[in-house]
């Protein structure tokens, strides 16, 4: 629900300053390290409790307070490293302490198989920047559908393809119970949102979960 609301605080006011673009997470893809603009670790360490320690430095952009970095290995979908900045380091010359240690302290295969979703990652030229999350478009992009940690498809589209591949997705998510109880929430709840920022946001919002179906 935190999680929910504030990204709900971000889109309302995304005019404001500390809606900063943020920085992403970075995925290995056949020799080739990427940008993830999905955060797999994020539930995982929403279920354990984790809270970034007094020694990390937390900046606009990084909310989250961690930088994770992935590896597709023989189809897994595979934790390398999440570290975070430690205070009085410049982001540009950073050091950094690895938190795997903390997150998994008796695991040594870091398969991600509590992650299900889809992974969207660009790997075109950015085509236009936008000054919030992962906002900024790009001209190519490749998406991982993940279940369970296991990659069963890996779709590579154009930014035209993209577009259209999410809105087909997104109009049969408009179709669900899952979208209509979320819709009806936000439209009809205490904050009485606009019908179309509504939808604007929960396209954004749900993109992981609706393009994993």
């Amino acid at each position: 629900m935190f999680k929910y609301l504030f990204i709900g605080l971000i889109f309302l006011y995304s005019q404001l300053a500390y809606s900063t673009a943020q920085q992403p997470d970075t995925i290995i893809i056949d020799g080739v390290e990427l940008p993830l603009n999905t955060n797999p670790l994020d539930d995982f360490i929403e279920k354990k409790g984790w809270q970034p320690p007094e020694e990390a430095s937390i900046w606009s952009s990084n909310w989250r307070g961690y930088i994770a970095k992935w590896e597709v290995v023989a189809g897994h979908l595979t934790l390398i490293d999440a570290s975070i900045l430690l205070k009085g380091q410049p982001i540009d010359d950073p050091k950094r302490k690895t938190i795997v240690p903390e997150l998994f302290p008796e695991s040594h295969k870091l398969v991600a198989d509590w992650y299900s979703g889809a992974l969207i990652v660009p790997d075109g030229e950015m085509t236009e920047y936008v000054h919030m999350g992962y906002g900024s478009e790009y001209s190519h992009y490749q998406i991982l559908r993940v279940n369970k940690g296991v990659v069963i498809e890996h779709l590579s589209f154009t930014a035209e393809q993209f577009e259209a591949y999410q809105n087909r997705k997104f109009q049969s998510f408009k179709e669900s119970e899952k979208f209509r109880n979320e819709f009806d929430e936000l439209v009809n709840g205490k904050d009485k949102w606009l019908e179309e920022d509504a939808i604007h946001f929960l396209k954004s919002f749900y993109a992981e979960y609706y393009l994993s179906l």
